[in-house]
């Protein structure tokens, strides 16, 4: 186990906010690191910084000369956006010898999922999940020894993650450092946990769930022994403060040098106390009104065609959204989820479209994925003003209840991060309180701590949701009804296994199509496979729910999932 890279005593400043002081993390040549932190902490910096395309404030990024560092951003840059997908990824290479390298990347492309088909498509018109494996697919045609990933599921739906996480589970001499909100992709490929956490890293030899648990008693302990070290402080000050009084009034100086003597001691200790976290600082808060009524919406004999085209994307024969539902909106990617939302939204603005009807005492509130909202330059209490009717004291208790510092109010809300973006958001929905939220991709930018939250507080809320995720333990936490778009027809199904176990399905009927098509041997799973896949799925899903305190488990789900584990066991062991 040789050491590829070492981060030494590393400070960065970011304007006037310090990301981190002394700073240390180790990655060695099986390393396979999620790291972990909330919005702002610093974490994409720390990548800048290895890849030395920021120069840190003091300390030092060392590594052997020569190592191949391969680098998977979080954006797709301008210039390969008009690119074929065929050509953004060659575009890696020297010129001169692309044409010669291409079968690499026709070899490359098919282990990320990626059909023949599909070469020539520009990478502008790809879905984001495609648009990342791109990325991914650049990065490694570099033959790299160390990969950085800054957020590679983001916008990946169950397909594209799953490619992603077997193409990864699959390069046994790689190791890589990989930024992730995904739960699931950090469980299954990464063996380490690094958190980002009050200017300095946390590591762990663990994946994510059990690094998390191990981080929360580490916590306890460290809270544990400060208060005991508090307590210790405490009586040696009490103690040198009575023997300063006695040697004044008893004039003996030998009491008073004792007393400055223990006072020194208390100074020590107090300089020498067990650090204890400060929390992010960040929270996500949500308020929101319930409604009394039967119905909230109802779709009936609506029609959604492609954008400008007059070809049906998506159909409904009749669905009701009633108050207090959670509803999923399911489907892969490119089955016109969002594109339903904007109509949806579309009708509620007009008021004209009578296939899809609103209450007329909804007050509703959009958050869209793509935050289109930040484009203009005001500030975060400028913003907040123009959407709601708060006045500037709310307005103020708001951001700084969400960690907000006072001189970061004025900060233009198009320079934010997609995280900073996000928690806007969820802000303005805290101030306006609708009954009715309908969310397309809410967890996309959000750090785990928010995600968290956000889930709390969403099961605490009294709105009404319509919602779309590729976080499959946020619809599990939150979501209480299902609707999936399915062969162009929106209808409702009656639990989220029943959309994956379809899913896998669809996977493995393509898979042997494919094969006897072609004759050849494809990269999908087989039945054997996918029964695995889906094994590890359940056995994780069981484990965080039981990690969960008693009054948050879900126990008729805990018992589902076992049974269909039994099953599956009987059935391998059978075959």
């Amino acid at each position: 186990m040789g050491s590829l890279l070492q981060v030494k005593n590393l400070s960065y400043t970011q304007q006037t906010k310090s990301l981190f002081v002394g700073l240390n993390l180790s990655i060695n040549s099986n390393s396979r690191i999620g790291l972990v932190g909330h919005n702002g902490c610093g974490k994409s910096t720390l990548l800048a910084l290895i890849n030395k395309q920021l120069e840190p404030d003091a300390g030092e990024v060392i590594h052997p000369k020569g190592l191949q560092i391969g680098n998977v951003e979080q954006f797709v840059p301008d210039h390969i956006r008009q690119l074929t997908m065929e050509q953004a990824v060659a575009a890696v290479l020297p010129e001169d010898c692309r044409e010669l390298e291409l079968y690499r990347v026709h070899c490359l492309l098919p282990e990320l999922g990626f059909h023949v088909e599909q070469y020539d498509i520009p990478v502008a018109q790809l879905s984001g999940g495609q648009q990342n494996l791109v990325l991914l697919a650049r990065a490694m045609l570099l033959e790299p020894e160390l990969l950085l990933m800054d957020e590679p599921g983001n916008h990946m739906d169950v397909k594209a993650m799953s490619c992603l996480t077997n193409y990864l589970l699959n390069q046994k001499g790689l190791a890589f450092l990989m930024i992730s909100h995904d739960r699931n992709l950090l469980n299954t490929c990464c063996n380490q946990t690094v958190f980002l956490r009050d200017l300095r890293s946390y590591e762990f030899d663990l994946p994510f769930s059990q690094a998390k648990e191990a981080l929360r008693e580490h916590d306890e302990v460290s809270a544990a022994r400060r208060e005991l070290e508090e307590k210790e402080i405490a009586r040696v000050r009490a103690s040198a403060k009575r023997l300063a009084q006695w040697g004044k009034t008893f004039d003996n100086p030998k009491m008073s040098r004792k007393a400055k003597s223990m006072e020194k001691r208390a100074d020590k200790l107090d300089d020498q106390k067990t650090q204890v976290t400060r929390g992010s600082g960040l929270s996500l808060n949500l308020q929101s009104q319930g409604l009394s009524t039967k119905t909230v919406l109802t779709l009936e004999d609506m029609q959604v065609n492609l954008p400008n085209t007059d070809q049906l994307l998506v159909s409904c024969e009749h669905l009701v959204l009633k108050p207090g539902d959670r509803v999923a909106l399911l489907g892969e990617n490119g089955t016109g989820k969002s594109t339903s939302i904007n109509r949806m939204i579309e009708a509620f603005e007009s008021n004209t479209d009578s296939s899809i009807r609103f209450n007329p005492n909804v007050d509703l509130l959009y958050y869209d994925q793509e935050l289109e909202q930040f484009n203009k330059p005001l500030s975060r209490s400028e913003w907040l003003r123009v959407r709601c009717d708060a006045n500037d004291e709310d307005i103020k208790k708001v951001l700084i209840g969400a960690g907000v510092a006072y001189q970061d109010f004025d900060q233009a809300v198009n320079s934010l991060s997609g995280g900073e973006k996000a928690r806007m958001m969820f802000m303005l929905i805290r101030l306006k309180q609708p009954n009715l939220l309908i969310l397309d991709e809410p967890t996309n930018h959000i750090d785990l701590e928010g995600r968290e939250q956000l889930e709390q507080r969403l099961l605490d809320s009294r709105a009404t949701l319509l919602m779309t995720s590729h976080d499959r333990f946020f619809l599990e936490t939150v979501a209480n009804r299902f609707w999936v778009i399915r062969q162009n027809q929106l209808i409702e199904i009656y639990s989220l296994d029943e959309f994956y176990d379809q899913l896998s399905d669809s996977k493995l009927n393509k898979h042997s199509t494919t094969s006897s098509n072609t004759g050849s041997v494809t990269t999908g799973p087989n039945t054997e496979e996918a029964m695995l896949i889906r094994i590890d799925e359940l056995e994780k899903l069981l484990s965080t729910d039981k990690s969960l305190k008693p009054k948050y488990q879900k126990l008729e789900k805990q018992k589902r999932w076992q049974q269909e584990l039994d099953a599956l066991w009987l059935k391998l062991e059978s075959e």
